[in-house]
């Protein structure tokens, strides 16, 4: 197994997993459905029904169940459309499961970076690694297309929701290539830093994916929204101005502005490595996965954050998770009103 296979493996189980601290990929992308659907209530009530009954077709439906619990009518809805962006990391390793959806890493090469990196680098032409681009043109003409069951409109919500999410990280859409990282950290995923909240080494990748949000409560979900929404309001983010739907190019736009954030400081941390250069990859896998499930890290120290590095990282991710769920409020609404126009159009 080489080098490069133990790269792929380990940022798919950065974005599949969660750490003894939970992750972008659970709370985080509950919030931006939460902000999604709170936008959806606030400019098209009319659609709430119909999104409530659009999960009764979902191929996987006992994780729907179990989110709504006990509870009725819209708020029903709305926990089975907060389960729905969290999904496809519910039902890792199962039919339903898209390993590569989850990213579009492009390359930041420091200036230190070894020739034999900047080569590598080239080698990519420019091409993010990771099919997360795909993954939303392909979702989002399901969503929209009247000829779509129900059963596959679900579906693609939901990956929608998700993959949307996650390329509104910038760890998500990068790899570092340097003289520490000549073949790239994988997503921040190889490289280790002091959590400021654990007080223990933890992955760049997973530190982006955990930020301030680390409890998948609805009680947590509903004040990050409240307070979300209420320091980043539609007026406070000029990026929206854009009309999402007349954009062919919006979801590479969207995944560009958060690369740039990586290019610009994110990626730019002193970061510990295994010291043990000569294990194999099947040794590296095992330790990934060890950190991963049970926090338990390869390294016993890693170095601490540059100063105010913490506080722009969240700050950060509360403005990518605000600005993520009102692109997916506007491609949903866009979505419905497709549909509307094309049966108008056909007469049905």
């Amino acid at each position: 197994m080489s080098r490069a296979f133990f790269g792929f493996i380990a940022v798919m189980l950065a974005c599949v997993f969660t750490s003894g601290a939970r992750a972008w990929d659970h709370p985080g992308h509950m919030t931006t459905a939460n902000i999604a659907y709170a936008e959806i209530e606030r400019m098209r009530p009319d659609l709430m029904e119909k999104i409530g009954l659009l999960f009764l077709a979902h191929p996987d439906p006992a994780p729907f169940w179990v989110a709504a619990g006990e509870a009725k009518g819209e708020e029903r809805a709305r926990r089975m459309f907060l389960e729905c962006a969290r999904w496809p990391d519910d039902s890792k390793f199962t039919n339903n499961d898209r390993l590569t959806w989850h990213t579009a890493r492009w390359a930041v090469v420091a200036k230190e970076a070894p020739a034999e990196a900047k080569a590598a680098v080239e080698a990519r032409r420019g091409k993010p690694y990771g099919q997360g681009l795909e993954a939303l043109a392909l979702n989002y003409g399901m969503l929209w297309n009247p000829e779509s069951s129900p059963t596959e409109r679900v579906w693609a919500l939901c990956w929608l929701m998700h993959v949307l999410g996650d390329l509104h990280q910038p760890m998500h859409v990068s790899d570092l290539y340097s003289q520490q990282f000549p073949a790239g950290n994988m997503a921040g995923s190889m490289g280790y830093v002091m959590d400021p909240v654990s007080k223990a080494p933890i992955t760049l990748h997973i530190l982006w994916d955990s930020n301030v949000l680390r409890l998948p409560t609805l009680e947590a979900v509903d004040k990050a929204t409240a307070q979300f929404i209420r320091k980043y309001p539609r007026s406070a983010l000029p990026e929206l101005k854009a009309n999402p739907v007349s954009n062919p190019n919006h979801f590479r736009e969207w995944a560009q502005e958060s690369h740039q954030v990586a290019i610009d400081w994110a990626m730019d941390v002193d970061m510990a490595v295994d010291p043990d250069k000569d294990q194999t990859s099947e040794e590296l896998v095992k330790k990934m996965v060890n950190f991963i499930l049970n926090g338990v890290a390869p390294v016993d120290d890693a170095p601490d954050l540059p100063e105010g590095y913490w506080e722009k990282l969240q700050n950060t991710a509360e403005r990518r998770i605000t600005l993520a769920g009102y692109r997916l409020a506007d491609l949903l609404i866009a979505a419905a009103d497709e549909i509307e126009a094309q049966r108008r159009f056909v007469g049905r």
